[in-house]
C-alpha cells in the first residue's frame, strides 16, 4: 500500500509517530513542535499564523492549529502591504534513530534485565532516517523593523474567532525543519504477545519506520512515500496583542501572548454563548488557579506516595461517578477497559469529549472513521456519561459533571503509546488496579513497602509481578522487589507518565467501586 500526501487515518498515524519520535530524540523540552500530519506540512509557511491553544490539565501540552485558508501575517495586518520575510537556511542535523520493543522472550529494553516466560520470541524495530535536515528560519530583527508600527486587523475572521475562547493565542511560524529527499515511511503491526501459564497480553505494537531514497523493509505491511521538502517541524512565536490592534513578538519563555483583557472582556460580553454551548467548567477554577498551565514534572527517584496530592486535585472531579447506579458504572468501567486496546477510537472519543467540555459541539462527522464496532462503543460511552451523540445533546443538564470526570480520564489516556494501552488493559483484566493503588497509599518516603502486606499480595505471583513491572516502567517507575520489600519510586526524566498512570488507576478504580 503505497500513499502519497493521503488523509486516510492509520497514514496519518503513522506519519505523526515518526515526527515525534524525531522531536523525542533532538529536542526533548525544546520549543519544536511536530507536523501530525502531511497536509499540515503544506501549511507550514514561514509568516503563516498558528492557532496556539492551552489546554485543560497540567501534563497536556498546548494544541497548535494551522488557519483553514493559509494565512500569513500579511494577510491579518490592517495595511494592504505584503511582509517578506528574510529567511536564513542551514543544514540542521543527520538525522538516525532505531526505537524497538522486544514483544516476546526478553523484555530487557524496557524493565532491565527480566525475563519473560513466553512461547516464541520476536523482535519489533523501528529504523527512523530522515537524512540530511534542513532548517528554515525568519530573522525575527528584520521582521520586527518591517512590522513596527504596524496593526492587526482585529475584525479579520480568523482573529474574531481567536478572541471567542480566552485561552486561544495568535502565534506565527517563525521556523520549520524540512525534508531534503524522499522518504518512505513503513509500519509493522504486532497484534498478540502470550507468555507461558495464564497470562495472555492482547498487546497491539505498532512500531514505525522511514528510510530514505525509497530503501525499506519488505516485510512490513503499510507504506507511506513523503516528498521532499516535506515539513516535518516547526517553531512559533506568540503574540500579545493590544486592544487597538498593536502587537508586540513574546521572544522571552516567560512573556506570554493573548489579547489584552479590555479588548476580550469587550468581545465576550457582546457575544454571548446559547445555553446549550455553555463550558462545563472555568479553566481558572478546575485546575485550583491561573498558574494550571505551568508544566511542573514529577521529580526522578520519587516515591509514590508523592503522587497522592496531585491526584487528590483531579479525583474531586471523578465523584460525580459516584451518583450513577453501580450497574451503569460498571458498564462504563468495561466499556473504557475495551477501548485500551484501540488507539484511534480512544483519540476520537477524547476529542469529541475535549469539544463538550469547552464551547465547541462535535460534528456528527467526529466518529466517522471508525468501524461500526468502535463508534457503538464509543457512542455508548458518551450515552452513559450524559451526552446523545447522535442526536447531538446532552440528557441532562446535571449530568455535565460526568463529562468533566470523562474528559479527565480520556484526557491522561490519550497521553499513551498504544503498547502502554494495551498493557494498562492487560492489567485491568488481571484485576491488578487495587494492588497499584494499594501501593501507592502504602509507599513509605523511602518509596518501600512490605511483601506481607494482605493487599499486595497478587505482586508475588511472578507472571502478575512481571505484567506490572512492565506497565511501572511504560510510565517511568521502577518496580523492583527486594527481599522482603517492594520497591517503586520514580526512574529518570519521569515527566508526567507516574501522575497520568494514578489517575487513571483511581479513575477507574471509583468506576469499578472495589
Amino acid at each position: 500500500m503505497l500513499g502519497v500526501l493521503s488523509t486516510c487515518s492509520p497514514l496519518i498515524k503513522m506519519f505523526a509517530k515518526a515526527t515525534k519520535n524525531f522531536l523525542k530524540d533532538i529536542d526533548a523540552g525544546g520549543d519544536l513542535i511536530p507536523v501530525y500530519s502531511l497536509n499540515d506540512s503544506d501549511k507550514a509557511h514561514l509568516l503563516g499564523v498558528v492557532a496556539k491553544t492551552r489546554r485543560f490539565w497540567c501534563w497536556q501540552k498546548p494544541k497548535y492549529h494551522f488557519s483553514s485558508c493559509s494565512c500569513t501575517l500579511s494577510d491579518i495586518m490592517t495595511e494592504d502591504k505584503e511582509i517578506k520575510p528574510v529567511v536564513v537556511e542551514s543544514e540542521f542535523v543527520k538525522y538516525e534513530g532505531t526505537f524497538g520493543d522486544v514483544i516476546k522472550g526478553n523484555i530487557g529494553a524496557e524493565v532491565g534485565a527480566l525475563q519473560m516466560n513466553a512461547s516464541g520470541c520476536g523482535y519489533v524495530e523501528s529504523q527512523s532516517s530522515f537524512g540530511t535536515l534542513r532548517k528554515q528560519e525568519v530573522d525575527m530583527q528584520h521582521l520586527m523593523k518591517d512590522v513596527h508600527d504596524r496593526r492587526i486587523n482585529l475584525h479579520h475572521p480568523f482573529i474574531k474567532q481567536l478572541q471567542e475562547n480566552k485561552n486561544d493565542v495568535l502565534c506565527i511560524l517563525k521556523e520549520k525543519i524540512v525534508t531534503t529527499q524522499k522518504c518512505i515511511i513503513t509500519e509493522h503491526t504486532q497484534t498478540e504477545e502470550t507468555f507461558k501459564g495464564k497470562v495472555s497480553m492482547k498487546a497491539k505494537i505498532v512500531k514505525v519506520s522511514v528510510s530514505e531514497n525509497g530503501n525499506y523493509l519488505k516485510d512490513e505491511n503499510t507504506i507511506l512515500e513523503i516528498p521532499p521538502p516535506t515539513a516535518i517541524a516547526y517553531g512559533v512565536v506568540e503574540l500579545y496583542i493590544k486592544h487597538n490592534g498593536t502587537f508586540d513578538f513574546c521572544l522571552l519563555s516567560e512573556k506570554k501572548g493573548g489579547f489584552e483583557k479590555e479588548n476580550l472582556e469587550k468581545h465576550q460580553h457582546s457575544n454571548p454563548l446559547p445555553s446549550d454551548q455553555l463550558v462545563l467548567f472555568d479553566w481558572d477554577v478546575v485546575d485550583g488557579s491561573k498558574e494550571a498551565f505551568v508544566r511542573k514534572c514529577i521529580l526522578r527517584s520519587a516515591p509514590l506516595c508523592l503522587l497522592r496530592e496531585g491526584i487528590a486535585a483531579h479525583e474531586k472531579h471523578f465523584s460525580a461517578w459516584k451518583q450513577l447506579p453501580d450497574v451503569q458504572c460498571l458498564e462504563l468501567y468495561t466499556l473504557l477497559c475495551q477501548i485500551l486496546y484501540d488507539g484511534q477510537a480512544l483519540s476520537k472519543l477524547h476529542a469529541v469529549v475535549e469539544d463538550l467540555c469547552s464551547k465547541r459541539k462535535p460534528t456528527q462527522a467526529a466518529f466517522d472513521e471508525l468501524m461500526p464496532s468502535q463508534r457503538i462503543i464509543a457512542e455508548n460511552i458518551l450515552y452513559l456519561s450524559g451526552y446523545d451523540m447522535p442526536n447531538g445533546k446532552f440528557l441532562h443538564a446535571a449530568n455535565r459533571e460526568l463529562l468533566v470526570a470523562l474528559h479527565i480520564l480520556t484526557s491522561a489516556l490519550n497521553e499513551l503509546s498504544d503498547s502502554a494501552l494495551a498493557v494498562l488493559g492487560t492489567c485491568c483484566e488481571l484485576q491488578l488496579l487495587p494492588v497499584f493503588s494499594a501501593l501507592m497509599n502504602m509507599s513509605s518516603d523511602e518509596g518501600l513497602c512490605s511483601t506481607t502486606e494482605p493487599a499486595l499480595m497478587d505482586f508475588l505471583d511472578q507472571e502478575r509481578f512481571y505484567v506490572s513491572q512492565k506497565l511501572f516502567a511504560l510510565f517511568n517507575i521502577e518496580l523492583e522487589i527486594k527481599e522482603d520489600f517492594i520497591y517503586a519510586a520514580t526512574a529518570e526524566d519521569p515527566g508526567f507518565l507516574p501522575l497520568i498512570l494514578f489517575i487513571v488507576i483511581t479513575g477507574l478504580q471509583l468506576l469499578k467501586r472495589d
